[in-house]
């Protein structure tokens, strides 16, 4: 998820949709996908398509030097009331000394007020306290800087990002869909973001992305998934559990058992959490401590809650935790698809 110095993510995505821009943006971080998103809104709001023939500069780190970028941001726009310099790349660019932010930092006491810098700074962060300083210094009445840093999504916190850019877009999409593209694409925001886009251009005017859909178009399996392996699991429905399994072992490479290993761990991790929330019955305050956006992935907790109790619950744990040691090859050299049938039936006879 997105990690905010200052503004939010959101306040500063409407300060640009408002075009009142800051003269300096340092965006920064682990996960691209917001830094990419908010250069580019710059960018789109601060230009008009005629006006970015002469006064957009895009150059990327590992061609050029800080000096090289701040001498263009002296420059003055021509017939525009501005001109917009995106770096990116910023953390590939020559000048590798670290005293070479300085120069960034002086800059920032006298920013040239018809530039828009945007620094996008990717896979770290810039922890320099003179710099963040100088950022945010006042220049006609408001910070100089506008600083964002980015940390990389997690299972708990993917789903509502998503489901946030799909209402970003006008895009409607139901959360059985939306559970199977996080489950089968995982948290790279990028990714997950390109597949909403295209299933928005296939879906009909206005209607909302189904799990049809996403399996149609994204190579994903409606019945045979693990999103499906969890709910098969905690009903316990032995059949439709090794039908699945079945499946899984006739498509490795798509459905690796290290995948299938930690989906089913968290399942029972989070269950056991569940049985130790106080007032559990009450969705709300399990769905926090789940940390659940929606309702929907709590039906499988409440049907594995019926079907399992905390002891079994604990015992599963054991089970996959010795399962993912022995698909390794530690201490058997058995196929990993039977080992993980054996887990499966270990499950149903706790």
């Amino acid at each position: 998820m997105a990690k905010k110095a200052g503004l939010t993510r959101q306040q500063i995505e409407e300060s640009i949709r408002k075009k009142q821009f800051s003269p300096i943006y340092l965006l920064m971080g682990e996960e691209a996908f917001y830094i990419d998103r908010l250069s580019d809104m710059v960018m789109r709001y601060a230009l008009s398509e005629e006006e970015r023939d002469f006064n957009l500069t895009v150059c990327y780190g590992s061609d050029v030097t800080l000096s090289d970028v701040l001498l263009d941001c002296r420059r003055y726009p021509m017939m525009a009331d501005r001109q917009v310099i995106i770096l990116r790349e910023a953390q590939a660019l020559k000048t590798q000394k670290q005293n070479s932010w300085e120069l960034l930092q002086k800059y920032a006491l006298n920013p040239t007020p018809t530039t828009v810098l945007v620094i996008c700074y990717k896979g770290g962060s810039l922890k320099s306290a003179p710099l963040t300083k100088a950022l945010a210094t006042n220049f006609e009445g408001k910070p100089v800087g506008t600083v964002f840093e980015s940390q990389p999504f997690r299972d708990y916190n993917i789903t509502p990002a998503v489901a946030e850019y799909a209402q970003s877009i006008g895009c409607r999409i139901q959360e059985k869909a939306l559970a199977m593209l996080v489950e089968n694409i995982g948290t790279d925001m990028s990714l997950l973001a390109k597949e909403v886009d295209k299933l928005k251009m296939i879906a009909p005017n206005g209607a909302a992305i189904t799990p049809e859909m996403v399996e149609e178009n994204v190579g994903i399996s409606k019945e045979y998934n693990n999103f499906e392996l969890i709910a098969a699991v905690a009903q316990r429905n032995v059949a439709k559990t090794f039908k699945i399994i079945r499946y899984f072992r006739n498509s490795p490479k798509k459905n690796p058992t290290v995948i299938t290993t930690t989906v089913l761990f968290n399942f029972f991790a989070n269950l056991l959490i569940a049985y130790y929330t106080q007032d559990r019955d009450n969705d709300n305050v399990l769905m926090e401590a789940l940390r659940m956006k929606t309702s929907y992935a709590l039906r499988d907790y409440r049907t594995g809650m019926r079907n399992f109790n905390a002891r079994q619950t604990l015992q599963a744990i054991v089970a996959i935790r010795e399962f993912d040691t022995r698909s390794k090859g530690i201490g058997s050299s058995r196929n990993e698809y039977d080992l993980l049938e054996e887990l499966i039936f270990k499950l149903f006879n706790l």
